[in-house]
């Protein structure tokens, strides 16, 4: 499912972007939710705050309630979901610097009085194509409830009973064996080495005769093992 939320001071622009929304999704087969809000509010901070639902924001950037502009919206936003699409719709070109300069990751910025409809359908099935990797490995006991989102695990290590989970930014401990995370993984994650379950989306070069293999970020890891070379090799074969 893909929410739509649709923040305009026009109640008749509101439905417009709605009908468009629609027609470029007619063949997509995609269920779709749509919320609207004229202005921010205490509804919209909670639909915010929401972000297990893959959701695209269409955001006017000039409302009415002059206290907080759509642009002040989308920096919101990004404080919470980074992972959402945000298309700007204004009646005034002249923000568009503003916008691409204060917000990370704007879909498009589209003026209404310039092929709005044609511009916002093609932005639309731009995101209806995109893979939504939103999996997630999700860990709990009595001291930690862990959530971690699978594309961005590079390896799992495992040392004296324990697991150690590196990610893009952090690295995480969980009391599990190599097979019980690997139950817990999806088909993208192998074993390389009897201590080792290697994404494969985030490696650059299998080194068999070295032992070792280099992920996307540079970092080399002595931790591959050619006992295990068939497991790449048949994943690669079903991609």
């Amino acid at each position: 499912m893909i929410r739509f939320i649709i923040v305009d001071d026009s109640k008749q622009m509101q439905q417009q972007i709605k009908k468009i929304v629609i027609k470029a999704l007619i063949n997509d087969n995609v269920e779709t939710k749509f919320l609207f809000f004229s202005k921010y509010c205490n509804e919209l901070q909670k639909a915010i705050e929401d972000t297990s639902i893959r959701t695209v924001y269409l955001l006017d950037v000039d409302l009415e309630d002059k206290n907080t502009t759509g642009i002040d919206i989308g920096k919101i936003i990004r404080k919470y979901d980074w992972d959402c699409e945000l298309i700007f719709l204004t009646n005034h070109d002249n923000y568009f610097e503003k916008v691409y300069r204060t917000i990370y990751n704007v879909m498009d910025f589209i003026e209404k009085f310039d092929h709005m409809e044609s511009r916002l359908t093609l932005a639309i099935k731009e995101i209806s194509a995109q893979k939504y990797d939103k999996a997630m490995f999700t860990y709990e006991n009595r001291q930690i409830n862990m959530q971690i989102y699978l594309k961005d695990i590079l390896y799992i290590e495992a040392t004296d009973r324990k697991l150690n989970i590196y990610a893009s930014h952090n690295k995480f401990c969980v009391n599990l064996t190599i097979c019980q995370m690997l139950a817990k993984l999806d088909k993208r994650f192998v074993q390389v080495h009897r201590s080792c379950i290697v994404n494969d989306d985030q490696v650059e070069l299998y080194q068999w005769n070295k032992g070792s293999f280099i992920l996307k970020n540079g970092k080399e890891v002595l931790l591959l093992s050619k006992k295990y070379k068939e497991n790449i090799l048949n994943r690669h074969k079903t991609k």
